[in-house]
């Protein structure tokens, strides 16, 4: 039997890559958090996975949109999901993450009270309910302002999110967040920490692919260190981010990982937008993090 909704308000978009058992208990959540409310959807969007995800998420698609591509092409997928979504609002969130019960009804109040409020951060917790600890988010669980998100869990209107361009499709991997924040920001909207709006991360430990780790971390934070910086700033955060990075590569035994890192970086560098001095303070927690001197005389 198809299932038939009001047009929907609001979208929850996820996206998988060859994570079949975590894609099946994310959908089965998320299917069992939408029932008895109208007005939600859900978008569900494959990387390119050859693990059987495209044939159990067909299944339900009387149930869900879905979107499925021949390739991993990273966070960019997320963007073929954000342009399907008919929602207002857009909750995301990764293939091994889900909400727990009453986020949704938080985020609508949030966004419906606060006109101004681009985006909400959720609170990051494993299975058994602890907090994940990350530089992107505020320390203490109050509602307050956030510098970014974390991309396995938060929501966006959708029309800010399109004006910001949505994910940066070159980026495949990480920081994708901050560029997006930043944009938000820069259009006059607030982003917030909502520890009352929680996802669940229910992570496997370490990185699938540490060299994807080291590579794109490295590279990504070199675009923004030299999208928004003036050049003696942006060559100071360079020289400590290679050092940092450096730890990281040699640890793992991938400095050809680095090395690669820094030559795309050079042969690709981004289109320079120095943000003006008053607005750099929206990249504060992105510079100490990439600052060598912070990293080593302050704990994180």
């Amino acid at each position: 039997m198809s299932f038939v909704m009001e047009p929907p308000v609001l979208s929850i978009v996820f996206l998988n890559y060859n994570r079949l058992s975590q894609t099946t208990v994310t959908l089965n959540k998320l299917l069992t958090c939408r029932e008895h409310k109208t007005g939600i959807e859900i978008v569900a969007v494959d990387n390119g996975s050859d693990d059987g995800t495209r044939e159990f998420l067909t299944r339900y698609k009387d149930e869900i949109k879905t979107v499925f591509l021949d390739k991993n092409i990273g966070i960019a997928a997320y963007n073929r999901g954000f342009r399907i979504a008919a929602g207002e609002i857009l909750i995301v969130l990764d293939d091994d993450s889900h909400i727990e019960a009453g986020t949704i009804d938080r985020v609508m109040d949030i966004f419906g009270s606060s006109p101004d409020v681009g985006v909400v951060a959720f609170k990051i917790t494993d299975r058994e309910g602890k907090r994940f600890n990350t530089w992107h988010l505020p320390s203490s669980d109050r509602f307050q302002e956030s510098f970014a998100f974390v991309g396995c869990g938060f929501a966006i209107r959708k029309t800010v999110f399109e004006n910001a361009g949505y994910y940066p499709e070159d980026f495949f991997l990480y920081h994708n967040e901050i560029y997006v924040a930043v944009k938000v920001k820069l259009d006059g909207f607030r982003v917030v920490y909502d520890p009352g709006c929680v996802a669940v991360h229910r992570t496997e430990g370490q990185p699938r692919n540490p060299e994807r780790r080291i590579y794109y971390t490295l590279r990504n934070s070199l675009l923004l260190i030299w999208m928004y910086y003036p050049v003696w700033s942006a060559l100071y955060l360079t020289l400590s981010r290679v050092i940092i990075s450096s730890a990281l590569a040699v640890f793992n035994g991938k400095m050809g990982i680095l090395f690669k890192g820094i030559a795309d970086f050079v042969s690709s560098p981004p289109a320079r937008n120095v943000l003006p001095r008053d607005k750099r303070c929206l990249l504060k927690p992105f510079f100490c993090h990439n600052s060598i001197i912070h990293r080593l005389l302050i704990s994180e």
